[in-house]
């Protein structure tokens, strides 16, 4: 299956501050197709913004810096939908109630990033954590069947500790564009469903000699498994589908597999995943064999094709 701009134009990425790496990752989400997202940022913009943050001019000065990226990139990209929250992002459950497809982190605060990513964990929305500092930069992925949050943070007892300042440690410009570009790419790669080789690993960008390193964790001792329901992989949008056998009146979300090429499939993606067939019994018996290779959960719907259509119809309404 083919992916393209048509298809990006519905997805929707929430983005938690609007500093360097997002004047890196947002011009390249939108061109590639990004219709909807939703900016936070408390900050007015400052003269030591201006050397990492290009999208800022010495006319935006005390000015709001989501409202300006949001009128920088509405210029830009006017068919998308933009919006711009002139404040910090507040971790209430109680009050949060946007549906982004995935969010990301590019906040300043260790402390802030803790809370931030246990918050989405347990909403179970995608989120991807970013940071650069000096002359190096990271990023991780959690959600279901990749890091979790006590994986990424659990190994620090006290983040004001732990706590490093950019404007007294410096960061180089380069560095928080190279994390940017690579945090956009991950989240489309994500977003088309295309295979995602970071699940379950911390990336670390070394400035000094320009070069990215992977460091996977072993999931399979520390994190374990999680079961959700086949309703709730279908509340997040970019949950492959494959259903056993040939069928070309399908919706363009589940795509059509042999028996012979599921495992492969399912390796590509690397993620939690439903599989379903004609009747519901092939399904079944193949998730029996199948869930024993793999780290992450993948459901079978055990009743007859009709029957997922309807519920896929609905959830997605």
């Amino acid at each position: 299956m083919t992916w393209d701009q048509e298809y990006l134009k519905d997805k929707h990425i929430l983005v938690v501050g609007c500093g360097g790496l997002a004047h890196a990752a947002l011009p390249y989400l939108l061109s590639s197709g990004i219709g909807n997202l939703t900016l936070y940022d408390g900050d007015q913009v400052e003269v030591s913004n201006l050397n990492r943050q290009h999208l800022f001019t010495p006319n935006d000065f005390d000015r709001n810096k989501a409202l300006v990226i949001k009128e920088y990139c509405a210029s830009h990209f006017p068919k998308a939908r933009i919006t711009a929250k002139e404040k910090m992002f507040e971790v209430n459950e109680t009050e949060f109630d946007l549906q982004p497809d995935l969010v990301l982190d590019f906040t300043d605060r260790l402390s802030t990033k803790m809370e931030l990513a246990k918050f989405f964990e347990n909403l179970h929305i995608p989120f991807f954590y970013a940071a650069a500092q000096m002359n190096a930069g990271s990023s991780a992925f959690i959600h279901l069947n990749s890091l979790s949050s006590d994986m990424l943070f659990g190994h620090i007892q006290d983040s004001n500790k732990a706590e490093r300042d950019c404007t007294v440690d410096g960061v180089w410009p380069t560095v928080v564009a190279a994390v940017g570009i690579h945090i956009a790419h991950q989240a489309l790669q994500f977003l088309t469903l295309s295979p995602c080789t970071f699940v379950g690993a911390i990336d670390y960008f070394d400035g000094k000699s320009g070069l990215w390193s992977r460091f996977y964790f072993n999931t399979k001792t520390t994190n374990p498994k999680i079961e959700p329901s086949v309703q709730e992989l279908l509340q997040d949008r970019s949950t492959p589908i494959f259903f056993l056998g040939e069928n070309d009146s399908l919706p363009s979300e589940i795509l059509s597999v042999t028996a012979s090429e599921l495992k492969e499939e399912i390796e590509k993606f690397n993620r939690p995943c439903i599989l379903l067939c004609e009747t519901g019994m092939r399904a079944k018996a193949a998730v029996e064999q199948l869930s024993k290779q793999f780290n992450f959960p993948i459901l079978s719907w055990n009743q007859n094709l009709d029957s997922f259509l309807l519920l896929l119809n609905e959830t997605h309404v």
